[in-house]
């Protein structure tokens, strides 16, 4: 009986794929092109670093010796260059029973990694990927612990340095300026200069009638503003004069005052000593600061109207031991300022000027 042509179909195609089959598992695998000389080529998970260790480069190195190559996105199987003196070459593609037999060795052997140029130091085995079954990825790497050497340690030479002491250096500071003395006030024979030039009194010592404006309620609960009259007690003498003209020392001394109060303005305060003290207030002005030695007659304050005043006026007192007293029979009515101090107050008008 002849076979059918079906049958003698299926028998050829049988034969032909079981061989296909065997023929496909024993053919031997493909090699990859090896990479030449002073280049790499990446392989899956190295990195640019990787590659840089392994070849004893440096990253910036590796950048250098690829200007054009973005180092951060390397392919598999890209090709960078390495310098000329690289050792590193690409291996076959291995077939996955060498890699599980690569797999299979025994952790107590130890093997130099295949991208390191550097010959391997003596030291702990080396972990084979696949053996920590507490990581997620071990990197393609080998993990090396180094142990001392046997190679003796060379002595450095050493430089005796003798120190020697430093000179100190004193730094002398000038002790400060005294301010020039002054002659004391002598109560018993006082003459105050005039401290304004128009000796002109708007209002002199003692008691005087001041008004006062102050705010009441009446009888409908209501608030309105009165000025009311009573009887006060002037404490110094007003003498008016121009706005901004001169205001001089009385007697030599010292500024311990020169402020602003609500009531006096703009004022200042001397010291003649013995327990003298001369106050000036309502000033425009004050031409002189604490701590400053003044000669009588000298420029200390421009007249104005400063503080709780009427008008521009210089309110002059006189203190002898902190107690007031009238100073208009202490003051001199035929003295003149010398010519000296006239050209020195000059000077002090045209540097505030200059300010």
């Amino acid at each position: 009986m002849r076979p059918s042509p079906f049958l003698l179909a299926l028998a050829l195609m049988g034969w032909s794929g079981s061989g296909f089959l065997e023929a496909a598992r024993t053919k031997a695998p493909k090699a990859r092109p090896v990479a030449s000389k002073g280049s790499h080529k990446i392989r899956k998970g190295e990195t640019a670093m990787q590659v840089a260790r392994a070849n004893g480069l440096t990253l910036a190195q590796l950048k250098a010796l690829n200007p054009k190559v973005n180092l951060s996105r390397l392919a598999v199987g890209q090709l960078i260059q390495v310098g000329a003196a690289s050792k590193a070459s690409v291996l076959p593609k291995e077939t996955e029973s060498e890699v599980a037999e690569q797999e299979r060795v025994s952790e107590g052997v130890s093997r130099p990694s295949d991208l390191s140029p550097i010959t391997p130091l003596p030291g702990t085995p080396c972990v084979v990927p696949g053996s920590l079954t507490h990581l997620e990825r071990v990197l393609p790497s080998v993990i090396r612990r180094s142990e001392p050497g046997n190679a003796p340690v060379a002595e450095a030479p050493f430089v005796a340095v003798q120190l020697q002491p430093v000179a100190q250096l004193r730094v002398h500071r000038p002790d400060p300026v005294p301010p020039p003395p002054f002659e004391p006030a002598q109560p018993g024979s006082m003459d105050l200069l005039w401290p304004v030039e128009t000796r002109s009194i708007s209002s002199a010592w003692g008691p005087r009638m001041r008004a006062r404006t102050v705010r009441i309620k009446t009888k409908t609960n209501k608030r309105k503003r009165v000025k009311v009259r009573y009887q006060g007690n002037h404490r110094g003498v007003d003498l008016t004069g121009p706005t901004g003209s001169d205001i001089y020392a009385a007697l030599d001394g010292r500024v311990v005052e020169a402020a602003r109060h609500r009531q006096y303005g703009n004022y200042v305060l001397l010291d003649h000593g013995n327990g003298v003290t001369t106050l000036y207030a309502h000033n425009k002005a004050n031409c002189v600061r604490v701590g400053d030695v003044v000669l009588r007659g000298q420029k200390i304050a421009e007249l104005g109207r400063t503080g709780n005043a009427t008008g521009p006026h210089l309110h002059f007192e006189l203190r002898l031991d902190g107690v007031h007293q009238n100073p208009l029979p202490f003051m001199n009515d035929e003295e003149e300022i010398p010519a000296e101090l006239v050209a020195l107050n000059e000077l002090i008008e045209g540097s505030e000027r200059r300010r």
